[in-house]
């Protein structure tokens, strides 16, 4: 996966997540070293009726915890072969940091006699992770292929293309996805083929991503397990024995056409990208509110 669109997602993820829980964690008082936005305290438009106030989101902290924990151990990676790299992997690290900060959000709450609104206090806050995660996924589906040439100025595979800026939001890859539908033993790739999914769901576990447009084997498993159990005085359980059957779906091996592959490939993908993001960032944001 290295150098592919997919570790680009992955390191914006880490990054907007790191920023994320940290900031989280000190605007709830968690962190000795910073706390809510002070500089907003005293601003806002009293000609409009408001006033920050409350505990705006300080994402500087977060950032600059994030830039030192992610950024630093590239940094530290000389030679004229890992600059180009370096360059790639620290920009899709601010990616991820840039989409926590763009989709920063003012919320407000209104105070008056009997429910008006004669005077509002307003403050920045973040948006939900699955937001920001939502996001971060539009830009791993446009993201833009550099050129393989690394160096320290980032371009563009396509010529044609290269008099267009690359943005600090865009997601950078140089090498083209590898097929994870099929066995590469060279490349860690397990495969899909003879994996157990799901044939009514439409999820990353459903028969028709999971199998990659092969189709699936239907098998019937038979259970058998200890079941209406009862308390018999004195002392012991009894129980029956009952037996059910069970309908397995197995991806088959059977091949298809190139065409019809890659496209169920693709949607394979993106939805297991989607369902490996919202279990990353539920682990990343439960591991940093611990540490703090």
């Amino acid at each position: 996966m290295c150098r592919t669109k997919e570790a680009a997602f992955i390191s914006a993820v880490a990054a907007a997540g790191l920023v994320h829980a940290v900031t989280r964690s000190c605007s709830a008082g968690n962190v000795t070293e910073c706390s809510c936005d002070v500089t907003l305290r005293h601003g806002g438009s009293a000609s409009e009726g408001w006033h920050w106030g409350g505990c705006s989101d300080d994402i500087h902290y977060g950032m600059a915890f994030s830039r030192m924990f992610l950024d630093v151990p590239f940094k530290n990676m000389t030679g004229k072969s890992w600059s180009g790299l370096v360059a790639m992997n620290l920009h899709n690290n601010e990616a991820g940091r840039q989409a926590v900060a763009k989709l920063m959000s003012v919320d407000c709450r209104c105070h008056g006699v009997s429910g008006s609104c004669a005077v509002k206090t307003c403050w920045k806050t973040m948006s939900s992770f699955e937001k920001i995660g939502r996001f971060l996924k539009d830009k791993y589906e446009n993201s833009i292929q550099i050129s393989d040439r690394l160096k320290k100025k980032l371009l563009r595979k396509e010529k044609s293309q290269r008099k267009i800026p690359i943005g600090k939001e865009d997601l950078l890859y140089v090498n083209k996805s590898p097929n994870y539908c099929v066995e590469d033993q060279k490349l860690g790739i397990p495969g899909t083929q003879g994996r157990e999914c799901n044939r009514t769901s439409q999820g990353p576990e459903g028969c028709n991503l999971l199998c990659c447009g092969r189709g699936y084997n239907t098998h019937v498993v038979r259970h058998v397990e200890r079941c209406e159990c009862k308390f018999v005085w004195c002392c012991f359980v009894r129980c029956r024995r009952c037996e059910t059957m069970t309908d397995v779906h197995t991806c088959n091996n059977s091949e298809v056409s190139n065409q019809r592959h890659k496209g169920c490939f693709k949607k394979y993908l993106f939805a297991n990208n989607t369902f490996k993001f919202l279990r990353t960032s539920r682990l990343l944001s439960a591991t940093m509110h611990s540490a703090f």
